[in-house]
């Protein structure tokens, strides 16, 4: 009988440090998965700030372009501007040497 609790002992004894053996193996996998959860969680957050840094650079740039090309048009309007007033005083002009002419085929 000494040898079947022997027996006995033993298999229980190997069976509980077995036991013990999955819950830290179980522990320790646990504690990886969520280390790499965390790692890629932030190799996601900092993917998406790189996203949007880029994305507000590009924004600057275009909004930079967009102010120059404003400012060019403007400069344009502008000279538009100078030279159509410029043409109006042309045709008053014209119109005051035409009155005279006017009123004459008229009489």
């Amino acid at each position: 009988m000494d040898i079947t609790k022997i027996i006995i002992v033993i298999f229980s004894a190997t069976g509980f440090w077995k036991l013990i053996e999955l819950l830290v193996q179980f522990k320790g996998q646990n504690r990886l998965k969520d280390a790499e959860i965390h790692n890629l969680q932030t190799q996601g957050n900092s993917l998406i700030i790189e996203n949007y840094k880029k994305w507000s650079e590009n924004m600057e740039k275009r909004l930079e372009e967009l102010e120059n090309k404003n400012t060019e048009m403007t400069k344009t309007i502008t000279e538009q501007r100078k030279k159509i007033d410029k043409l109006q005083k042309y045709v008053d002009q014209l119109e005051e040497e035409i009155k005279p002419y006017r009123s004459s085929i008229n009489e």
